[in-house]
């Protein structure tokens, strides 16, 4: 008898341990994920970079301990190994990485797209991606239509290396029942000419981040010009709204710092896949009060503009929505 309760007391256990083995196995970390890193590259001669290092460095090690994160700077150029994910923030420390012959997988922000795309031109689609802050036209597009239900001509100031976009903008602005005008400035000396062709044609002005038309000796000449007509500028970014802008939609640090970090995490999900470049799919809307006041414009709650906008991107699918 003694006997055959120890033989079930040992049929027993086997089961159990079967039973419970695999629960052990599948919570041990990935192998391939144990040597995973993501090594930050900033820029030291710019505080936002910087601090926007220490900040994706401290939520990564919060999201994960699967792999290991360092902040570098270019000075410990070259990066030998390169199964490291490389987060480049700013336009220096893409250059640098680039430059040094990296030939793992880069993901860039803080960087302007025409800046990423001239410096990507010569890398494989598959090794270098990039988030992007600024407020994509799209998303200027539908901010113009909420905040002037009746306007539908919408203009815009472009240098020669812009005109390959004239297209696809134009094409976004007929989707969204608007027309999209423009304006070529091959220098700066002719900008006051072009400003003035494109008001007479125009509801309002999407600005772009493109410093050789938008800039300290630029800005005020421009906002003036259209004050005086009785029209207005969607900034291209926050930076705009102090000196006059009316509104512009914008991505805070915050918001980029929450998807630089969804990004990464989709990376190592994915089996070191980068996403595909896009701007910042957080945002926020922001306005110079006074000045709509002056134009009569009526300004609704921030939440109004967000939720429609976000509505309408997501409708409007990944691949149409940008530049």
């Amino acid at each position: 008898m003694g006997t055959i309760l120890d033989l079930w007391k040992v049929i027993i256990l086997v089961v159990m341990c079967v039973a419970i083995s695999p629960t052990v196995i599948s919570a041990q970390p990935s192998t391939s994920n144990r040597n995973q890193s993501v090594i930050i590259l900033s820029d030291d001669d710019r505080a936002v970079s910087k601090t926007l290092a220490k900040h994706l460095a401290t939520n990564l090690q919060l999201l994960s301990n699967q792999f290991s994160i360092s902040i570098i700077n270019e000075k410990q150029l070259p990066i030998t190994d390169n199964h490291s994910l490389v987060v480049t923030i700013g336009i220096v420390p893409l250059k640098k990485v680039i430059a040094s012959g990296y030939k793992g997988k880069i993901l860039a922000t803080l960087i302007a797209p025409l800046d990423y795309e001239n410096l990507t031109r010569d890398i494989p689609p598959t090794q270098s991606s990039a988030i992007y802050h600024q407020a994509p036209i799209l998303r200027q597009m539908l901010l113009f239509k909420e905040l002037y239900p009746k306007g539908r001509r919408l203009g815009i100031l472009l240098t020669p290396d812009e005109q390959d976009k004239i297209k696809l903008l134009s094409e976004l602005a007929f989707k969204l029942n608007l027309i999209l005008e423009y304006e070529v400035v091959a220098e700066e000396e002719s900008l006051s000419k072009s400003l003035l062709k494109l008001i007479n044609r125009t509801d309002a002005v999407i600005a772009t981040n493109n410093a050789k038309i938008y800039n300290r000796n630029t800005i005020k000449s421009i906002l003036l010009t259209l004050y005086r007509h009785n029209k207005f500028l969607l900034g291209a970014d926050k930076n705009f709204i102090k000196p006059g802008s009316v509104a512009t939609t914008y991505t805070s640090m915050q918001q980029l710092l929450d998807e630089l970090v969804d990004s990464i995490n989709f990376y190592f999900v994915h089996g070191n896949k980068l996403p595909e470049t896009h701007f910042s799919k957080r945002f926020g809307v922001s306005f110079n009060v006074d000045v709509a006041r002056s134009l009569n414009l009526d300004v609704k709650a921030e939440s109004h503009y967000t939720d429609i906008i976000q509505a309408t991107e997501i409708n409007f699918g990944e691949a149409a929505i940008y530049e």
